[in-house]
């Protein structure tokens, strides 16, 4: 499956492709012999979602028409899948363990970064702490053609080969495990992270990669890893937004992009005792377009100004 998303993020398009066409399209027959694949290349059109809040929306999926709706669950229960923006790409596959394809906020994310790209151009170091897929470094290379180097991290080795199978460019370094202690006594000019953004009782003290423990760090000392005018770019849910902020940080803060998008993590809402807490720190529910909890997205822009 391909997902196509625009670079202004109101249209989703749905493409089936390589053995899709033969598995769910039903393009498995020529001149009478069977057709087990296709090329990954070779794709079909399915459907164009407006405005998209989700990359996979059940609810706008179980709308459709009976056929277009099964063909849709189909392609999103397997792999490998396609995420394209603004002419980058990454494909997810089942060797890639426990890593999440692109999501909407990787696309929010993204499109931050286009408008950052574009205004400073000669970015020449940069680090992603928690690479995922590795769509946000594949990004940063294509858009940022006088960068010499950056350094992709994750914690999982997985998600380091998901970067690794999609970025075949010589600037790129890889490494897997704690990015912070990596970092520690190097300076960049662009930083990014895409975290856990969704606060969790007592995750800040046992474990910083998990809650919003590694956010709160970057905010408050991510002028450390930067040189003079570097930039940190991270995504700060408004479910957090007060927690985080509760203390003024030493960087100046900039809201670059923003979207509302429906709270949608089964490990959150299974789990009563964590939907509580956030309902205390300002979650509401609100029945609205298939989902009863929403959440903001705020991309932002911490820079390390020479004083």
């Amino acid at each position: 499956m391909l997902i196509r998303i625009s670079k202004d993020l109101k249209k989703q398009e749905i493409w089936a492709n390589g053995v899709e066409l033969a598995s769910v399209m039903g393009r498995d027959r020529k001149n009478g012999k069977r057709i087990i694949t296709h090329p990954l290349n070779k794709k079909i059109f399915l459907y164009r979602f407006n405005n998209p809040v989700l990359m996979t929306d059940n609810y706008r999926i179980s709308r459709l028409t009976p056929s277009l709706r099964d063909s849709l669950f189909s392609l999103y229960s397997s792999l490998p899948r396609v995420v394209e923006y603004d002419d980058v790409n990454v494909i997810s596959d089942y060797s890639h363990i426990n890593v999440w394809s692109p999501s909407i906020d990787t696309m929010v994310f993204a499109k931050a970064l286009s408008k950052m790209c574009n205004k400073n151009s000669n970015f020449k170091s940069a680090v992603e702490i928690g690479c995922g897929s590795g769509f946000l470094s594949k990004y940063v290379l294509e858009k940022c053609k006088k960068l010499k180097s950056i350094l992709i991290n994750d914690i999982n080795p997985y998600a380091i080969k998901s970067a690794m199978d999609n970025i075949k460019d010589i600037r790129a370094n890889f490494y897997a495990g704690d990015g912070l202690k990596k970092m520690n006594g190097n300076k960049f000019d662009l930083m990014i992270c895409n975290p856990p953004y969704v606060p969790r009782p007592n995750s800040i003290d046992d474990n910083p990669y998990e809650g919003i423990g590694l956010l709160k760090h970057l905010v408050h000392n991510g002028q450390r890893y930067l040189n003079d005018n570097g930039i940190l770019i991270t995504n700060v849910s408004s479910l957090c937004w007060n927690i985080l902020f509760k203390e003024k940080p030493k960087m100046k803060v900039k809201i670059l992009e923003k979207m509302k998008v429906p709270l949608k993590v089964n490990n959150i809402l299974n789990d009563k005792k964590w939907v509580n807490y956030l309902m205390r720190n300002g979650l509401k529910k609100k029945y609205n377009n298939g989902y009863e909890y929403w959440q903001e997205l705020n991309i932002i822009m911490l820079k390390n100004t020479i004083s």
